[in-house]
């Protein structure tokens, strides 16, 4: 059941980034990514009363908690909000592998430098797929910046929102390679905040670091979007079909999606999850084809498959 958990899980990511695609041509950045995990924050403290570990949540250090809250405010709060950035730049089909290569890859290297985990030939070997598989994805863009209308542009997908086209904001080589450092850190802000959790969560249980770091981001970006972006943080509201929309994704996407990863990484180990949950960028493609018509090209197929073949490497 844990490697099922860990498939459900990968594919719960790539639908719910298609959704987040579509989303956010009509959404700011950081309310879309404030109201998704506000609705999944709605769901933990259920889940954590199921889980049985809300009393490790009173056992733990006042400093353990504040590290865990930080490393849910760098992950979530900031990791996803440039995630959804990078989502409404390059679509899908550039923004998921790329990230999830970096992610991943920087995850593993930090922690063999950082907390002593163990060194596999694998390591260097899947970072040479994973920097050839985001070569063939990342160039074609940029070589074709001064053909402005053949770069691929998502359009959101879901007639229930009444979708405004998306626009591509690079105007031009600058513009470009700042959305593909968006990419980039993207990549380096949710393995710090994965590697930062690692390390401080001592004796809390997963479940129970899960229920507190959600919150925390969501506070954050709503407090932020408040104070600075109230017109584009009340706008969702105005539409019946937007709003839940964005209370889906971040039910089905953060919530139960979290929820089956961490069941998968109990009951299949954290590698086998690990490599199963790589397939990810391989389910999105088709699914960033059928329902954001975003254009599939060889490069960018050969390179999603280098990116998952090189993760499968570096976590084994």
């Amino acid at each position: 059941m844990g490697e099922l958990a860990a498939l459900i899980a990968a594919l719960t990511w790539s639908a719910t980034s298609v959704a987040l695609t579509s989303l956010s041509a009509r959404t700011s950045p950081v309310v879309l990514s404030a109201l998704r995990l506000g609705s999944a924050t709605l769901l933990m403290p259920p889940i954590l009363w199921i889980s049985g570990q809300t009393g490790d949540l009173g056992e733990a250090p006042t400093w353990t908690l504040v590290q865990v809250i930080l490393s849910g405010f760098v992950g979530y709060g900031l990791g996803d909000t440039v995630y959804i950035l990078g989502l409404k730049r390059l679509g899908m089909q550039r923004t998921f592998p790329v990230t999830m290569a970096l992610f991943i890859g920087l995850t593993v290297v930090g922690g063999v430098v950082l907390l002593d985990e163990p060194f596999s030939w694998g390591l260097p070997a899947g970072a040479l797929l994973i920097g050839a598989g985001i070569y063939l994805i990342v160039i074609p863009g940029a070589a074709k910046l001064s053909q402005p209308a053949l770069v691929p542009i998502a359009e959101p997908a879901a007639a229930a929102l009444a979708p405004l086209p998306a626009q591509n904001s690079a105007k031009g080589p600058g513009a470009d390679i700042a959305g593909y450092g968006i990419l980039l850190l993207v990549g380096v802000l949710w393995a710090v905040a994965t590697l930062w959790l690692a390390s401080a969560k001592g004796d809390l249980g997963e479940v129970a670091a899960g229920a507190i770091r959600s919150p925390a981001g969501a506070v954050a970006l709503l407090g932020f979007a408040l104070a600075i972006q109230p017109h584009e943080l009340k706008a969702p509201f105005l539409n019946r079909n937007h709003i839940l929309a964005i209370v889906a994704a971040g039910v089905v996407g953060t919530a139960f999606g979290s929820l089956m990863y961490v069941y998968a990484v109990v009951t299949a180990g954290a590698a086998k999850t690990a490599v199963l949950s790589a397939t990810s960028p391989l389910l999105a493609m088709p699914l960033s084809i059928l329902f954001l018509k975003e254009r599939f090209t060889q490069r960018i197929g050969i390179g999603t498959i280098l990116c998952v073949a090189g993760i499968v490497l570096v976590v084994l």
